[in-house]
């Protein structure tokens, strides 16, 4: 039997566009939406100005007709690396991309502008690009699902960066038409490099919005590696002192009995969850059981006497009424809980801001508690994929108890997103924006996405 990095390789190698499913195609379309409105609304978001200090500061932005555009900027290109890391900085910092939930991690701010940079290079295709998007988000989804959520729980290590790498690698190899042999060692090589930790979670600092470049780069210097004869272990993942072993949890738990099960048949792009609100995806489904409420009962904060979020050890480790960055903000139950309550939505970085002077937001996270709840931890324990579950509890002034359980949030692979919602949800990316003018034109071009023949158009203002 074939190592799985060389079985995973040869399948990378040998998928076309016309083995596709449909729904694959159309989530890969989706995927890459999605992240390309996430990509527009960094860039004009408050954190876009310490992006563009670092491409200053790298020396970077040069005008050269060999290189590749950066998004939002008129008639300026800069080094493949640096387009990637900084668009992925982007397509992260507003935590509205998506996910996988069996991997814990977020493919798509990884995989989508390196994907977008490495086809305008190559002169990729509609359908090229649509390809490989699946086949790099099977490699990242197959990885993550062996090894979480005991990696992410009793290790803290950050899927993003440590299937986003191997998953990078994949991608490229994919559109630069490498060997089996060579996509084979591009993976090899990221899978020895690959990492990133969440220790961020804790006090709200930047590591988030950096893992998905540190992955993306890593993947792309693995392949130009490979491409120059470099190798990588044939047992690369399944090895003694390999990718399994590694990130395995602290309980021993790892199961790759499912990594190679399905290919080209199970298309795990097809799977993958779209973000509602702005803030770390544990949180959403308590998120989506106060808003119903709010929407159910008329709400609003002068009625609220206190708030019960009962969940599991996941959601609880989330406790913070009293975040000190954004970033810590959107992992804080109660702020996010309270932004929620008040405005209706909790989706941008200036809500965040305003919300932290804001005195009635302020007032409503002292009205909320989070409590560890025996049943929901049982839940967890037989639904280990639903770490998002809440039962949210909300007693008014005038004596009503208001309740509403929720397993998973909206979004997720059983009430997933259509066009409709991805189109409201880019609309709002876009708004206010140089690409408001155009924003339904490039709707279209992504949602047509097999009739393109190059991403200029998209990448331009």
């Amino acid at each position: 039997m074939n190592h799985m990095i060389v079985e995973l390789a040869s399948y990378i190698t040998r998928l076309q566009y016309e083995d596709l499913s449909e729904r694959a195609i159309e989530v890969g379309k989706q995927v890459i939406l999605d992240s390309y409105g996430n990509m527009i609304f960094g860039r004009y978001s408050e954190t876009s100005e310490r992006i563009l200090e670092y491409a200053r500061l790298a020396d970077s932005i040069i005008k050269n007709e060999d290189l590749v555009s950066l998004i939002g900027e008129q008639d300026v290109r800069t080094s493949t690396d640096h387009a990637v890391f900084i668009h992925t900085m982007m397509a992260r910092c507003a935590d509205l991309d998506d996910g996988y939930r069996h991997a814990m991690g977020h493919p798509g701010s990884v995989l989508v502008p390196l994907l977008l940079s490495m086809a305008q290079l190559h002169r990729n295709d509609g359908k090229q690009m649509i390809t490989a998007i699946v086949a790099a988000y099977d490699v990242y989804a197959r990885l993550g699902e062996a090894i979480n959520p005991f990696m992410y729980r009793e290790r803290g290590f950050d899927a993003t960066g440590v299937c986003g790498a191997v998953a990078a690698a994949a991608l490229v190899s994919k559109l630069t038409n490498a060997d089996t042999k060579q996509t084979k060692d591009a993976m090899g090589i990221a899978s020895l490099f690959t990492g990133g930790l969440i220790e961020y979670q804790n006090d709200g600092t930047s590591g988030k919005i950096l893992c998905s470049g540190w992955a993306a780069l890593t993947g792309l210097r693995a392949v130009r590696l490979a491409s120059c004869g470099f190798t990588g272990p044939d047992a690369a993942l399944e090895g003694k002192y390999g990718f399994f072993q590694a990130f395995k949890g602290t309980s021993g738990h790892c199961d790759t009995s499912h990594v190679l099960e399905g290919l080209e048949t199970d298309f795990k792009v097809t799977d993958i969850y779209f973000k509602r609100h702005a803030c770390q995806r544990g949180l959403h489904a308590t998120l989506d059981a106060m808003l119903e409420l709010r929407a159910d009962y008329s709400l609003t904060p002068s009625k609220i006497k206190s708030v019960d979020v009962r969940t599991s050890s996941f959601v609880y480790r989330l406790t913070n009424p009293k975040p000190k960055t954004a970033i810590g903000a959107q992992a804080s139950t109660q702020f996010t809980s309270a932004v929620a309550l008040k405005y209706g939505r909790m989706d941008s970085e200036e809500l965040i801001f305003n919300s932290f002077t804001d005195p009635e937001v302020q007032e409503l996270v002292q009205k909320i508690t989070v409590t560890l709840d025996d049943e929901v931890q049982q839940y967890l324990a037989d639904h280990p994929t639903h770490f998002c579950a809440a039962h949210v509890v909300i007693t008014t002034h005038d004596g009503n108890i208001y309740e509403r359980w929720m397993p998973v949030p909206l979004g997720d692979m059983e009430t997933p997103f259509g066009w409709n919602m991805l189109e409201q949800k880019f609309n709002r990316f876009l708004e206010g924006t140089p690409f408001d003018g155009t924003k339904q034109e490039r709707f279209k071009l992504i949602q047509h996405l097999e009739n393109l023949n190059h991403v200029d158009k998209l990448l331009c203002v």
